[in-house]
């Protein structure tokens, strides 16, 4: 990947999503049709043919593979990315409330019964690693109300289609508009009424962010949520939702910080301090399952 930042940033927010919503419906039909394990059937050609061409996602997959020590051959970074569309139309039956098709286990999930019964709200932080839609519908069988923020106009089709279908789950999502001075407002809203406010921090996208080491070497992640967290003066805790075929999904809370500080006076170093943090911990949920990771593409380059 090259260019300056500014620009990939920008290339990124504008992208157009890959595939259509002819194929996109299809799948929902077969999955409504016929379950689960059909559409995962189909997923082994799709993928398949994916793989043949996608160079920069099989490339990204192998140079990942081979920073954890893994086979890096094409079926093994085939498995990776049909592990990654597995997950994704599992999103499906999340949405339409159907988490009784595959097993859940938790691990931590007192950690956030207990910030909702305090009514203080709290940061959720995750990445691109397994499920997140798993981790969501389990926190609203617990009666979490749980807002999602994020860039979202490069998944349009795909919340688009999910919505127009209803179902069970309903996701809170919080658009980030930057610039817009009502955006902290609606998170800190969020916090009072006792609720949760969630947030990927593995990507940088937008704003500031800090070179930490990641798997060994040197790798870019945003610094914004640790700036947010420390505003809004609340538990954060990181989260992770991993997939183990053919249907169990082991689902991770821990403490991260209560609160997250962020002093004025060594601004900077803190907010490095907290980067790394999260990145270690995320490069020790990688090895837990090494086959979720989901970010495909050059996620070590400095211009990422």
């Amino acid at each position: 990947m090259s260019g300056k930042p500014e620009a990939i940033r920008e290339r990124w927010l504008q992208a157009r999503e890959l595939g259509s919503m002819a194929g996109l419906r299809i799948l929902v039909l077969v999955a409504t049709a016929f379950g689960r394990a059909p559409v995962h059937v189909l997923l082994r050609v799709i993928v398949f043919y994916y793989a043949l061409f996608a160079r920069e996602a099989m490339r990204a997959c192998r140079d990942y593979r081979a920073r954890m020590g893994l086979r890096r051959g094409f079926w093994a970074c085939y498995a990776q990315l049909l592990r990654f569309a597995q997950c994704a139309t599992d999103r499906w039956f999340f949405v339409r409330g159907r988490s009784d098709l595959v097993e859940i286990h938790t691990h931590g999930n007192e950690y956030l019964v207990a910030a909702r019964a305090s009514g203080r709200g709290a940061v959720l932080l995750g990445a691109h690693l397994g499920s997140f839609e798993a981790m969501h519908a389990a926190g609203q069988r617990e009666g979490l109300v749980i807002n999602v923020v994020g860039y979202f106009r490069n998944a349009a089709r795909i919340n688009r289609l999910l919505a127009s279908f209803g179902g069970g789950v309903q996701t809170r999502l919080v658009e980030i508009e930057p610039g817009d001075i009502n955006f902290m407002l609606r998170l800190r809203e969020c916090i009072e009424r006792g609720e949760f406010v969630a947030l990927l921090a593995d990507r940088t996208v937008a704003g500031a962010s800090e070179s930490v080491s990641f798997l060994g070497a040197p790798a870019r992640f945003p610094t914004g949520a640790y700036v947010l967290a420390a505003a809004l003066r609340c538990p954060v805790y990181i989260t992770f939702g991993l997939f183990h075929a053919p249907r169990r999904y082991d689902l991770y809370c821990e403490p991260f910080a209560d609160p997250v500080s962020v002093p004025r006076s060594d601004r900077a170093r803190a907010l490095c301090e907290h980067a790394q943090r999260f990145a270690d911990r995320l490069g020790a949920y990688c090895r837990l399952a090494p086959d979720n990771w989901f970010n495909f593409y050059d996620f070590w380059s400095t211009d990422a």
